[in-house]
C-alpha cells in the first residue's frame, strides 16, 4: 500500500506492508500516496481508458503556474502501471 509519511508508521504497526512510492497498480487494483494520491489515482484511469494524450491533456490543465515538470512527472510515475 502507498500512502503519506504520517500514517505509515500507524500501517505498520498494523501489519500492513508500506511501499516507499507514491504509487503502485496491479491490474485493475491501485493505490496512491500523499498529496498527489488523487492526480495519481486520476492520471491512470485517464491513461487507461482515454490515452496518454488525454491525461497530459487534463493534467495540464491544472498544472501549477510556473512548474513545467508536472505533467511528464506525473505521466511517469503512472506509466509503467498502464496495461
Amino acid at each position: 500500500m502507498c500512502t503519506d509519511r504520517g500514517t505509515a508508521p500507524w500501517l505498520a504497526e498494523r501489519g500492513v506492508r508500506v511501499l516507499e512510492q507514491p504509487f503502485v497498480a496491479h491490474g485493475n487494483m491501485a493505490t496512491a500516496g500523499g498529496c498527489l494520491s488523487a492526480v495519481y489515482l486520476a492520471s491512470w484511469f485517464l491513461v487507461r481508458l482515454a490515452g496518454e494524450s488525454a491525461a497530459r491533456e487534463a493534467l495540464a490543465y491544472v498544472a501549477p503556474v510556473g512548474d513545467d515538470t508536472y505533467v511528464n512527472r506525473v505521466i511517469d510515475v503512472v506509466r509503467p502501471y498502464v496495461t
